[in-house]
């Protein structure tokens, strides 16, 4: 068998893609599986550190605020890679054609659903985005990470709930292990933030005030993960504020990392945008969060997600225009005291888990390669 898997643009999109794949290959080692997507974007990087083959198509996102000229340029960018996504299609003859989210999968599932080939679509979100909803009307299957999405999709009867696929790798450390790896003691506190893979400016900023807060602080650890794009500008700005993290050992600031699952796993609080592969990882792991919603996410659907896990009494909610250093901190500081507080809020986190979210949607694909 022959597997096109396609979605990027974030790594909300490329994560569960991986997830999809690595399954695919530990129950069917001679499975060709190759991704589609472009090579100049976090799939691709993604791609090539997992081993897999990338085709590269030349589409670029549709966004509502853009001009008629740079409206037009899209469309024909999507012109284009409908056609390098028949050309694809024809020399490599998959067997299916899989599509994660993000603008990366709407031509190549299209063509595929269009040739008649098996295809399966996946929505992490409560509220799907405008390419998952519009491959919907099309695709052999759509599975989805909430119950409500069901009935916002095109083909309801289509629809499946399996959750949202989480990498393997955040199921191979238990905290403990996780912590004795990152040396820390069973007192110490472990603050993990991040913003996406693309970074988040505006929790870069506010977490500056954390940073002074518990700098040289031998029971608070913290890992600050600021994205590739702003990380050189971030630790200059902060050196010409009078902080230079590289003095203290309980402050790590990266660009990236390829660690997540031992930093969430080790994580007694997480700060983070709230994509719903973020809230599915975070979940699976079982770890208290403070969410800030990326306000332009498209049809808020951030705020939704992140809404859902406070709900649940897993997370606190900070809404991006309400968001400051004072805020931020003050919020930290209330939860990090509180041990039976954390301790709820990721007992709490770990029920809304569905940690064989990836094995459910893989028997969603054998099934339909069954009847080919």
């Amino acid at each position: 068998m022959k597997i096109f898997i396609a979605g990027g643009g974030t790594g909300g999109h490329v994560y569960p893609a991986v997830a999809i794949a690595n399954e695919l290959k530990y129950r069917h080692a001679d499975w060709e599986i190759e991704f589609v997507g472009r090579s100049d974007s976090i799939e691709g990087r993604v791609a090539k550190q997992e081993g897999y083959l990338l085709h590269n198509i030349d589409v670029i996102g549709y966004e509502r605020f853009l001009g008629k000229i740079e409206k037009t340029r899209v469309i024909l960018k999507l012109c284009k890679s409908m056609f390098e996504s028949m050309s694809l299609i024809r020399k490599h003859k998959p067997d299916m054609v899989i599509g994660t989210g993000g603008y990366v999968c709407g031509p190549i599932v299209y063509v595929a659903a269009l040739k008649k080939l098996p295809t399966l679509i996946t929505e992490q979100n409560v509220i799907p985005g405008f390419t998952i909803k519009t491959l919907s009307k099309v695709a052999s299957r759509v599975c989805v990470s909430f119950p409500e999405t069901v009935n916002i999709m095109a083909r309801p009867e289509r629809c499946i709930v399996t959750g949202n696929p989480v990498r393997r790798e955040f199921g191979l450390f238990t905290k403990e292990i996780a912590r004795k790896t990152l040396k820390l003691k069973q007192s110490d506190k472990f603050l993990l933030i991040f913003g996406g893979s693309l970074g988040a400016s505006s929790i870069n900023e506010a977490v500056k005030t954390l940073l002074w807060a518990y700098k040289d602080d031998k029971n608070v650890h913290i890992v600050h993960v600021t994205g590739d794009e702003t990380f050189e500008e971030y630790k200059r700005s902060l050196k010409e504020e009078g902080l230079d993290t590289d003095k203290y050992k309980n402050i790590n600031i990266l660009s990236y990392t390829n660690d997540m699952p031992l930093l969430l796993n080790a994580a007694d609080l997480v700060i983070c945008r709230s994509g719903a592969t973020t809230i599915a990882e975070v979940n699976y792991v079982g770890v208290a969060a403070i969410y800030i919603p990326y306000p332009y996410a498209a049809n808020d659907h951030q705020m939704k997600n992140a809404i859902s896990t406070r709900d649940k009494g897993a997370s606190v909610v900070i809404k991006n225009d309400e968001l400051s250093g004072k805020i931020l901190a003050t919020a930290v500081e209330s939860l990090l005291k509180d041990d039976k507080l954390l301790s709820k809020m990721a007992l709490k986190s770990r029920s809304m888990g569905i940690r064989n979210s990836t094995q459910l949607l893989c028997d969603e694909i054998e099934e339909i390669l069954s009847t080919v």
